[in-house]
């Protein structure tokens, strides 16, 4: 049960009056992965009590720069993010990928491994949208 979040685990632990689905625990981790990191990444940085750095950075703040210069920040700031709260993953790798089709919105990649298991690979698609909201993909799983 250690892929889940201590949350998730209290949660699995009330529901167990349901009738359990037997799933593959990598699968369960990556799911709470990509939970976590949806509200991770769609945090306003200052806006927990707990953590004054938990989430990311006013997007707009990163403008005035040159174009490189603010892509540069971003993968920065997300990489910074999830190496610092997501501990499951390790060896992660941040990078923008341009979209002439859709140039409002900036798509990344996040790449890396369960830390638990250094075999397993992860691959993320991410995108932040105009207003900053950011959307997770997995091959073909998306979470909003």
């Amino acid at each position: 049960m250690y892929e889940l979040t201590l949350l998730e685990r209290i949660d699995a632990l009330e529901s167990t009056g349901e009738e359990e689905i037997q799933e593959n625990p990598v699968e369960i981790e990556m799911r709470s992965i990509m939970t976590h990191l949806k509200k991770l990444l769609n945090t306003n940085m200052g806006s927990v009590q707990i953590a004054d750095d938990y989430g990311m950075p006013d997007m707009t703040v990163f403008a005035g720069g040159g174009l490189s210069e603010t892509i540069k920040n971003i993968e920065k700031a997300v990489l910074t993010a999830v190496k610092k709260y997501e501990k499951r993953l390790s060896k992660i790798k941040v990078k923008i990928e341009s979209d002439k089709k859709n140039v409002l919105t900036i798509h990344f990649s996040l790449e890396g491994v369960l830390a638990r298991q250094e075999n397993v690979p992860i691959f993320f698609e991410t995108s932040v949208r105009p207003g900053g909201k950011i959307s997770i993909n997995r091959q073909g799983n998306r979470i909003v």
